[in-house]
């Protein structure tokens, strides 16, 4: 079994802010009738995330499950929504004008500061490898998610949709030590 110390973690400040989100999206009495289905253990971890705590991506993961089922709908679609829209939200304001005027290289080289605020393990490195195409790479975490995955990719998109980029895509396939994914906007 994993140390306790090699658990993924996730950031309860960047949880709690999905969460605000997941709620907006699929309405809070959808939220707690899910988070009632879930195992006392990790319905207590989840409610109990302070600004200060790092929470088990594995609990995340299975609040996000849950709540799909019980809203009807596709849980790493809706996580992508979550993600997308919280990314939007934390860069209103004067962030949003800032990143207009950053250029594609600089852009895609502060991509990894987002993911190390908010996830325990793992590498991000990022480099243009093109115009208008990056790849980003995650290392050091050989089994990470599917949904964490959709997680990075869809914080990225939301970065670059930000900054001004048009038609941003940004696909993935999983590598033995992490994930490869492919950032193109237009």
């Amino acid at each position: 079994m994993n140390s306790e110390s090699e658990i993924p973690r996730a950031s309860g400040a960047l949880i709690a802010k999905e969460r605000k989100v997941l709620e907006e999206l699929v309405g809070n009495g959808t939220v707690r009738l899910a988070l009632a289905k879930l195992p006392p253990e990790i319905r207590d971890e989840y409610e109990a995330i302070t600004p200060l705590t790092k929470i088990p991506t594995d609990t995340v993961e299975r609040v996000y499950e849950a709540v799909a089922e019980q809203a009807g709908r596709d849980v790493f679609r809706m996580h992508r929504d979550v993600v997308r829209m919280g990314v939007e939200q934390a860069l209103k304001s004067i962030w949003r004008v800032l990143l207009r005027f950053t250029g594609d290289e600089a852009l895609v080289r502060r991509t990894p500061l987002f993911f190390n605020r908010g996830l325990s393990k793992g590498k991000l490195e990022a480099k243009m490898v093109g115009a208008g195409k990056a790849e980003i790479r995650l290392t050091g975490w050989a089994r990470v998610s599917e949904l964490q995955i959709n997680g990075i990719a869809a914080a990225i998109e939301a970065v670059l949709t930000c900054a001004g980029r048009k038609t941003v895509r940004v696909e993935s396939h999983r590598t033995l030590d992490g994930a490869c994914l492919i950032a193109t906007w237009g």
